[in-house]
């Protein structure tokens, strides 16, 4: 029996795993799919998720983008800029992979697992079926998107809404002169992305609705009229779990971070910081519950934590649920002042890009996430 089962090995599993490894905790990650694999995702890592990272991820990124052009409808285009970088271009399937040789390294064993049959929580310990094994361990985190099997199977009552997004990848000459641009020309409430990589363009669809009518014509349509091709590559649909501000996912010896916990932002579609930062938040709330009054705050990892959650007694480890509760209180509060400028923005979307258009506020707002800001800090002029 392990410490600690993660399903989902992307940005909140390998999160998640890294920190309990370094505190001697033994992890097991399971995934659907081996790595490397296509991961639809536009790969957009802000400053804030940028600093989360235990280890150094320079040597994926593909492009820094020091501006972004905010194309309202109607209305004038607008650029938001600053000398440092306000995003961080990578590859999400290198990024992915990367993460999880560093966790592997550490000492993760990972394994395929193409189906999860149940999960149940005995009084002592937790038992996860799949077609062909049974797993048991201590605690289980959930990280496996915004379709969540762990979400289905533990937390009935749990909802979990859904943005969509659509991307593709299109080859143009010199990508790197194109700027990172927001589209809202888009009807409905979201917006067109292009986001330049290097060697090429990712560029996408962001609905707030959830509507399942995204086109791939739409996007054909798109790439045609701004860059006179209609040659898309790597086209894909996926869902961004959002609303996770609403509730706690944390019961008995069972976490969800990232998409599985509705944590998402529903404003543009960040994903990754929270994602990260929950996954993080996951850790330290179990290896509090295993050593109580361990964290005073979110600064990180203190000395004196036990080495592993099987200690002197494995079958008796606590519940980790409410130090997870304390742990992601701030994630929450600040998904909420997304959930709300997402509902005034997509409301009132000329108003909102006016406002936004003024040097005085897209400055602040540039400044904030250059400086890896949350939109808490920048809103409370933290």
């Amino acid at each position: 029996m392990v410490d600690v089962v993660i399903i989902g090995a992307g940005p909140a599993g390998t999160a998640a795993a890294f920190d309990l490894l370094s505190r001697g905790f033994s992890v097991q990650l399971l995934d659907k799919y081996a790595f490397p694999k296509k991961k639809a995702c536009a790969g957009g890592i802000t400053p804030k998720a940028l600093a989360l990272f235990r280890y150094d991820i320079s040597s994926l990124i593909r492009q820094e983008c020091r501006s972004i052009k905010i194309c309202p409808q109607p209305g004038r285009a607008f650029v938001i800029q600053n000398k440092n970088p306000l995003c961080h271009m990578v590859q999400r399937w290198e990024l992915d992979l990367f993460s999880l040789n560093m966790v592997q390294r550490k000492g993760a064993q990972f394994q395929v697992v193409k189906k999860i049959v149940s999960i149940e929580e005995k009084k002592l310990h937790i038992e996860i079926r799949t077609s062909d094994q049974l797993i048991k361990s201590c605690y289980l985190i959930g990280a496996d998107g915004a379709n969540s099997i762990v979400r289905r199977l533990t937390h009935p009552f749990c909802r979990v809404n859904r943005s969509l997004a659509l991307e593709a990848d299109i080859r143009v000459d010199h990508s790197e002169r194109h700027s990172m641009e927001f589209d809202f020309s888009m009807p409905g409430r979201g917006y067109f992305w292009i986001f330049p990589k290097g060697n090429h363009l990712n560029i996408g669809i962001y609905s707030t609705t959830g509507h399942p009518a995204l086109k791939q014509r739409q996007l054909v349509e798109y790439a045609q009229k701004r860059f006179g091709t209609d040659r898309l590559q790597a086209v894909k649909g996926y869902p961004i779990g959002v609303g996770g501000y609403a509730h706690c996912p944390g019961s008995g010896r069972v976490l969800l971070s990232g998409d599985a916990a509705g944590f998402g932002e529903n404003l543009l579609g960040e994903g990754i910081y929270f994602a990260l930062k929950s996954g993080q938040a996951a850790a330290r709330a179990i290896v509090s519950a295993c050593t109580p009054g361990a964290f005073p705050d979110n600064s990180g990892f203190p000395d004196n934590v036990a080495s592993s959650v099987i200690d002197s007694s494995p079958y008796a480890a606590p519940f980790p649920g409410a130090a997870y509760d304390r742990e992601i209180k701030k994630i929450r509060t600040d998904l909420r002042l997304y959930h709300l400028s997402a509902k005034c923005l997509y409301s009132f979307p000329s108003f909102s890009l006016k406002l936004l258009s003024l040097p005085f506020f897209h400055k602040k707002f540039a400044q904030g996430y250059a400086d890896g800001k949350t939109l808490g800090q920048m809103l409370l002029c933290r």
